[in-house]
């Protein structure tokens, strides 16, 4: 027989198991319209594009095009930082692009760590932009700062996965996916975690090479881009339509518009194409494994290999400075030794002040960001209690 007690006790433990279960499916009811808004039209998209490469390679002018602003580059100095806005829908919604540029071609490269981290790395593609007419300097740039950049992503994602975050495999994941799970070359690709976009620049100076140089060129930095799962892409301030595709391409990276369709291979033709679409058996091996039997061999064609067919054809430029270094040191001149103490003071100073100034634009961008989610989470929450 069950007592009065009993009933009640067990009417409240009921009561109390409803509304957890009640409390946890609001949650849950929550987190889904929390994801549904985050992918919804009227949300707005935040990115960033960050520019680096060889020196007077054309980086300003690129970044003018992309704005669409009438202006002459002025020269940049360290990291300089400007955005790009675009509004969209019926509700006027505002996209926001971050745009970074980096000066002095590899020698500045180390800086890329102040722009990029934790907070934005999945919001970055880097774009590299090098200089056709100079086709050796290009090479060595590329390789340097591709190397550098996922250095620099690995790091930051390492961070995050040590903490328990799920975007770093995320981020890897859509970095494969470009290529196909059943992808054969699998075991031959790296390809970087964050979007690099390869712009060859001058492409009216690369079309009037010899077309052996234009071919190996070509091929070298196709199997490069392809390898570490970069878009390739050639362009010239002198053809509008070369340009048009390379701001769709900025586009679509910066703003998730939609991508160039027409991919080119031909290397007597700007080159487009995207990450993924390319493959080794497409560019073939370089021309000291032509006529070999490499069925089974891809892995021989190494970039070792590429970098020393190459060389044949863009020999490696030695400067004077190369050759020998001075100890200027011996020589003491008073008055030239002061000027010179002046100067590196002073490009200490503008160094700290770019930093300084990149690592406050970081953080209001953060700080945008983080109201942003607050806001988010706030509706959320209110629609939660509207709900119960």
């Amino acid at each position: 027989m069950t007592t009065s007690r009993e009933s009640t006790a067990a009417g409240k433990s009921s009561a109390q198991a409803a509304s957890v279960k009640d409390i946890w499916t609001l949650v849950k009811e929550a987190k889904e319209r929390e994801k549904k808004a985050a992918e919804s039209p009227d949300t707005s998209i935040e990115s960033t594009l960050f520019f680096v490469g060889n020196k007077n390679a054309g980086k300003s002018s690129l970044i003018l095009r992309f704005l669409d602003r009438e202006e002459p580059p002025a020269p940049t100095v360290g990291l300089e930082y400007t955005f790009g806005r675009r509004t969209r829908g019926v509700n006027a919604v505002k996209d926001v692009a971050h745009i970074w540029e980096l000066a002095g071609g590899i020698f500045l490269s180390d800086l890329i760590k102040i722009p990029v981290n934790e907070a934005n790395v999945h919001t970055v593609t880097f774009v590299i932009v090098i200089d056709l007419s100079e086709p050796a300097e290009a090479l060595k740039t590329l390789e340097h700062l591709i190397g550098k950049i996922k250095s620099t992503v690995n790091s930051l994602l390492d961070s995050l996965e040590q903490r328990g975050s799920k975007r770093p495999r995320a981020m890897r994941a859509y970095a494969w996916k470009k290529f196909g799970a059943e992808n054969v070359e699998k075991e031959f690709l790296d390809p970087c975690a964050a979007p690099i976009v390869v712009i060859g620049t001058k492409y009216d100076v690369f079309r009037d090479m010899e077309s052996e140089k234009r071919k190996m060129l070509a091929k070298t930095l196709r199997y490069i881009a392809h390898t570490n799962g970069a878009s390739l892409m050639f362009v010239s301030q002198k053809d509008e339509n070369t340009v048009a595709k390379c701001r769709q391409l900025l586009s679509h990276h910066a703003f998730k518009g939609s991508s160039p369709k027409t991919m080119s291979v031909d290397h007597n033709k700007p080159i487009v194409i995207l990450a993924g679409q390319d493959s080794l058996s497409h560019i073939g091996p370089p021309p000291s494994e032509m006529g070999r039997d490499t069925v089974g061999k891809q892995s021989a064609a190494s970039y070792r290999q590429w970098k020393a067919d190459f060389d044949k054809y863009f020999p490696p430029v030695t400067t004077d400075v190369q050759k020998e270094i001075v100890d200027f040191s011996k020589y003491p001149e008073q008055a030239i030794d002061a000027l010179r103490a002046q100067k590196d003071e002073e490009l200490e100073k503008l160094r700290r002040h770019n930093e300084r100034k990149a690592k406050e634009v970081v953080s209001l961008t953060a700080s945008a960001s983080s109201a942003k989610e607050t806001r988010r989470r706030e509706r959320a929450a209110r629609a939660a209690v509207q709900a119960q």
